[in-house]
């Protein structure tokens, strides 16, 4: 990533700077064959197995560090959901890099060093790697200069950055490339016959006439029909697959309200309100709700009206210069608007630059002293602006901004707010063609303001808002009842009489898995359900806090791994219908009884015989039939023209059919277009179901529990 990208995030993050860092010495080695990603000694502490091969802690937490690092770069707060969802986004990635490694290993699969190179520096190379390297002016990768790219960087003797390049550009590309050969092998063997598309076309194209009697499930009554747990239990073992579990614990628990009541919203409300002239008359605005502890922070610099995105949006931009609006409700919040200037400006602006860097952004260390740095960007300036040198050869010698650099200093445009406050207020106060010297917090940057789009008003607002909070009176009322609750509740029993005792709403929550962060219901909480699973079934808790409530839970049973049995509610509610209609498809078939032709069929069982005219064997629903697949089928069935089909059981009930087949229009049919497009489905279905197969086929044992995860 760029240092011009980092201005855009406005957060520090793994820099593209360091892409090719000692990579020319991966190059000139055959560093990839068999390669399984140890690049770096494992530590013995793990956090999980697949097939017995560790998955260790160590790469783990790297992951979760860098992936975190993308994350608030892009903006995005790491609360507890946004880290639960990168734990499993990780893990399900290093869980599918050692199946596909291990597979590829056991079939002799590898990617050389030669293939990489013949990747990166040919117009195949991964798209988000060419667009660094990609001439603006003609849209052309420009190989030449990413080979140059590496040879000026590549001498480089840091191992974070060795291992920066490894993790965020080789590994990836050759995780990328192995899998490919993988799924190309499987996908090898799909195969379709030319006799068979036409003998799909062929029917597809046939009409027949459909006359059937049916009787419906719904005339045998659930009652008449009992299920055993037996039954049940066999229906299981028979569809083992269907019916695996996870481990799995059950809890009941009741809740303590410790949210903001009214009177905790009306104190904050009188409290802003009383800061309405204070704020109004304050000289600095900005120093005043940095002072009061907003929840907003001061943005010193104008947003555009479309982009404002605020309740009471039009009231606070319809006021003059100084007004103060509000108090009003923002969410959980109660706040105040002040306008502070408002002008017109672009939307979004179109410029380049060149960056003389003070400091390594990396590290932080110094690169050039402030007096070098100023110097040299105005010497820069001096030499474009007298004619000497083109903006382009000034980029490619001097600037900074590796990122940037290939794109000959282009920026292409970005919106109002965007870059940091010095670089920002140039590129949108300024006017198309102005060219200066800005300093930021990343050094000197010569910047050219190309284009600007969309002009509007622009606002300048300061917002003092605070969030409404649970008062220490109403807290302590929350944790008081909680814990006097939980203090006369230590086991199952008494928690249970002590809910009736006290008329609490107990609530119960089953099936929460190991690496849960939640429970449906009662809010994200890991330290939670760690609790759960560090306590035996028969635990009653302390009060834990979760949200704005305090929970105090009883830990109810526990569900081992392996196969779901009868016993379960929701498996038998699953297996239940499924039994009971084919207990009811054969009280049907017995009303059949024996019949030599379809009057006979339907005079047995008092039903009239059904028509259906011109219907297509890829039809899936008709009227007086609904969906019926193995009766849509047997309608094109000859064996079934000169006489009654044995009784079908099909969705809603069980039919008998006779029927009358004829052929089609025809009509043009590109056969060879079609077995290529069927073949390409069932090429990318292949590759979906490989992972699948491999996942199901594996030992996965995670521990990230017991990690401390």
């Amino acid at each position: 990533m760029s240092i011009i990208q980092t201005i855009r995030d406005k957060a520090a993050v793994f820099v593209f700077t360091i892409i090719g860092l000692s990579l020319i010495g991966f190059l000139v080695q055959d560093a990839f064959v068999g390669r399984t990603g140890n690049f770096f000694n494992s530590p013995e502490t793990t956090v999980g197995k697949v097939n017995g091969v560790s998955i260790d802690r160590a790469e783990y937490d790297e992951r979760v560090r860098n992936r975190e690092a993308q994350y608030q770069a892009a903006g995005y707060r790491i609360e507890e959901v946004t880290r639960q969802q990168i734990y499993e986004e990780i893990w399900n990635a290093l869980v599918s890099k050692e199946l596909i490694e291990s597979e590829t290993n056991k079939l002799g699969l590898s990617f050389t060093s030669k293939e990489f190179a013949n990747l990166l520096f040919s117009d195949n190379a991964p798209q988000e790697f060419k667009q660094q390297f990609t001439d603006p002016n003609t849209g052309v990768y420009n190989i030449e200069a990413a080979r140059n790219a590496f040879r000026t960087i590549q001498k480089s003797k840091d191992a974070q950055q060795i291992r920066q390049v490894n993790e965020q550009l080789i590994d990836p590309i050759i995780f990328s490339q192995l899998q490919n050969k993988l799924l190309e092998l499987y996908s090898g063997s799909v195969y379709l016959p030319k006799w068979l598309v036409e003998k799909q076309h062929a029917e597809n194209e046939s009409l027949a006439t459909l006359n059937f009697v049916g009787l419906s499930f719904i005339t045998v009554p659930d009652s008449s029909v009992k299920i055993s747990d037996a039954a049940v239990n066999e229906y299981i073992q028979n569809h083992k697959e269907q019916f695996k579990q996870e481990r799995s614990r059950s809890i009941a628990y009741v809740t303590f309200d410790a949210s903001p009541n009214k009177k905790d919203s009306t104190e904050l409300w009188d409290k802003i309100a009383g800061l309405k002239q204070q704020f109004a008359e304050a000289k600095d605005p900005g120093i005043f709700v940095t002072r009061n502890g907003t929840k907003s922070p001061f943005f010193d610099g104008y947003i555009n009206r479309s982009r404002i995105q605020v309740p009471q949006k039009d009231s606070i931009l319809g006021l003059s210069q100084g007004e103060v609006f509000g108090p009003y409700f923002d969410g959980n919040s109660v706040a105040l608007a002040r306008v502070i200037d408002s002008k017109v400006l672009p939307d979004s602006v179109k410029a380049r630059h060149i960056l003389i860097a003070l400091n390594d952004p990396q590290t932080g260390e110094p690169l050039l002293a402030d007096s070098t740095a100023k110097n040299r960007i105005d010497s820069i300036q001096r030499v474009i602006a007298g004619g000497s040198a083109s903006f382009e050869t000034m980029v490619i010698q001097y600037s900074d901004d590796l990122g940037s650099k290939q794109q000959f200093g282009d920026l292409g445009y970005f919106a109002n707010g965007q870059m940091v406050k010095e670089f920002n207020d140039f590129c949108f106060e300024g006017k198309r063609g102005d060219k200066g010297v800005v300093k930021t917090q990343f050094g000197y940057h010569y910047i050219e303001i190309q284009d600007q789009k969309n002009f509007e008003q622009a606002y300048k607002i300061a917002y003092l808002s605070k969030t409404i909070e649970a008062s220490r009176e109403t807290d302590e009322a929350a944790s008081g009842a909680a814990t006097l609750f939980a203090s006369t509740s230590r086991t199952a029993k008494a928690f249970e009489d002590n809910i009736k005792k006290d008329s609490l709403d107990q609530r119960v929550a089953e099936n929460i898995r190991v690496m849960d962060y939640q429970v449906p219901g009662l809010g994200v909480s890991r330290s939670f359900i760690k609790w759960v699973y560090e306590n035996k079934p028969g635990t009653v808790s302390e009060p834990i806090s979760v949200g704005d409530q305090y929970v105090v839970a009883l830990v109810t049973g526990e569900k081992a791994e392996g196969t779901l049995s009868a016993s379960d509610l929701t498996t038998r509610i699953m297996v239940e219908p499924i039994l009971r209609e084919k207990e009811k498809a054969k009280q049907l078939v017995q009303k059949f009884g024996t019949y030599a032709s379809l009057e006979e069929a339907a005079q047995k069982t008092g039903q009239e015989i059904q028509q259906i005219d011109s219907l297509h064997f890829s039809d899936s629903f008709k009227p007086l039939l609904g969906n019926e697949p193995k009766v849509i089928g047997a309608s094109f069935n000859t064996a079934n023209e000169s006489k009654p089909s044995a009784p079908l059981t099909g969705n809603g009930g069980v039919y008998v059919v006779q029927t009358r087949i004829s052929a089609g229009s025809g009509g043009q049919n590109n056969t060879e277009d079609q077995r290529k497009a069927t073949m390409m489905q069932m090429k990318q279905m292949q590759g979906y179901g490989m992972m699948d197969a491999l996942r199901r086929s594996a030992e996965i044992k995670d521990n990230r529990l017991k990690a401390g995860y």
